[in-house]
């Protein structure tokens, strides 16, 4: 039966991008309750590898998310697998930020996914991307305008991130569904046309398809061949680096006009090397016509921190570092006063005596001696820090989306100070919101009181 054969293949994919003993590996597979994961779900089930499952809910489709949710974490309950969820407001994500959906969806799995890999000490991360989605983003990154590289499309695998279903086409998929009966969801935002890939996929596709049955299986083949010609183009690039930049310092270059002129792929080269700064293919074409053109000597292309300067014989490159941030850390005493910031101040009162009154507020504060390690120091917030917000059920919380969802500028941000202990544990976001973890309860036996003051 053809039921056998994928998973026979499958387990041979997978040997191949773990590249050691399946049995001893444990495995984190992101499952959204569509037909592509739940195939991928049912072949590890079936394989008796050690697995477990991670789903988002991007609260997007209203009930029919909730019921994607409730979907796989049934399945798991029934099959006795664990189940990681995670519920995201994506809606008031992009009321107050704004940006791309997509984008953003994918930043927030890729987090939480390897956030949860790294916690519990999954060895990978498996996808359900299979061969008709890399050639969906193939023609999508052309599309775009990419260079080379846009052919390589989706990679088996990235880090800690395995692919094992992307050499099996969309139909052998859905062959193993029907006959081995496994229920799916259907996610409805996939036959939408305002996305970009849906139109690629539901209109794009099938009109090539018309010119060439073969399609996926011909772009399969040529990927060899592409894959072939991205090798030869990286040993091109390190060759004509020796000979065309000079590297003056960490963070500044020069390329050297005239050889890139005589140079056999001079866009190629100048995408390699400005690429990885963040340069658009557009930007690079714009570098290319200040190379060909008589654009003034000393004219300036500016993108983000990076300048690009034309002089007379070479483009001057440099990347500009922002003055780093005095990271001032202050250890706070037991008891009495201390000022952290200009006009800025904690009272700090050491009792064995729990007031019956706890009055507590985002100003003031009592937190349980016993849950907490000294020194006690504060400091400014930083990237990454994250809390247990108090009355929030013992929910984490990434400071920089707490600080969001408060609407606060980044002037308002840059004032934010936190009270931690000697393991860097959050105890209080000064003036906003206590940490849960050291919060009083019957048990406390001697407290702290810390309040905040503005001089």
């Amino acid at each position: 039966m053809r039921k056998l054969l994928l998973e026979s293949s499958f387990l041979d994919s997978l040997k191949q991008l773990v590249n050691s003993d399946l049995s001893e590996k444990s495995f984190l597979l992101g499952v959204s309750g569509g037909g592509d994961s739940m195939c991928l779900a049912n072949l590890f089930l079936h394989s008796g590898l050690n697995f477990s499952l991670i789903h988002i809910n991007y609260s997007l489709r209203g009930n029919e998310s909730d019921e994607d949710m409730n979907f796989v974490t049934t399945w798991a309950k029934n099959h006795d697998i664990r189940c990681f969820v995670k519920v995201i407001d994506t809606p008031s994500i992009l009321t107050n930020q704004g940006g791309n959906l997509q984008q953003i969806a994918r930043d927030f799995r890729y987090s939480f996914f390897e956030e949860t890999r790294l916690k519990y000490h999954f060895d990978f991360i498996c996808t359900a991307h299979h061969a008709s989605d890399w050639l969906e983003t193939v023609i999508f990154n052309v599309l775009r305008g990419g260079f080379l590289n846009a052919l390589i499309g989706i990679p088996g695998i990235n880090g800690a991130i395995l692919r094992p279903l992307l050499s099996f086409p969309k139909k052998e998929i859905n062959d193993f569904l029907v006959q081995n009966d496994i229920p799916f969801r259907t996610d409805s935002s996939n036959y939408k046309l305002i996305y970009h890939r849906n139109l690629i996929r539901h209109q794009i596709i099938p009109a090539l398809n018309k010119i060439n049955p073969s399609l996926l299986s011909t772009f399969l083949k040529n990927k060899k061949i592409w894959l072939e010609l991205i090798h030869i183009k990286n040993d091109f690039v390190a060759n004509e680096s020796n000979k065309l930049v000079i590297n003056l310092t960490k963070n500044e270059l020069l390329i050297d006009i005239d050889g890139l002129n005589a140079c056999i792929a001079p866009i190629t080269f100048l995408y390699e090397i400005l690429s990885p700064l963040g340069f658009t293919s557009k930007m690079i074409y714009e570098v290319v016509e200040m190379k060909e053109k008589s654009i003034s000597n000393g004219s300036v292309m500016t993108h983000k921190n990076i300048k690009i300067i034309k002089l007379e014989k070479y483009f001057r490159i440099i990347k500009e570092i922002e003055p780093p941030v005095v990271e001032q850390e202050i250890e706070i005493p037991k008891n009495g006063k201390v000022e952290y910031a200009k006009g800025r101040s904690i009272q700090i009162k050491n009792s064995s005596i729990i007031p019956e009154n706890l009055n507590q507020g985002t100003e003031k504060i009592i937190v349980d001696v016993k849950k907490i390690i000294f020194p006690l120091y504060v400091r400014k917030w930083r990237s990454g820090d994250f809390f247990y917000p108090i009355n929030m059920n013992n929910q984490r919380k990434k400071l920089q989306d707490y600080l969001t969802d408060k609407k606060m500028d980044k002037l308002k941000k840059e004032e934010v100070y936190l009270l931690v202990d000697a393991n860097n544990q959050i105890i209080w976001v000064i003036g906003l919101r206590q940490d849960n973890r050291c919060k009083i309860d019957s048990n406390t036996e001697h407290i702290l009181i810390f309040e905040y003051k503005i001089n």
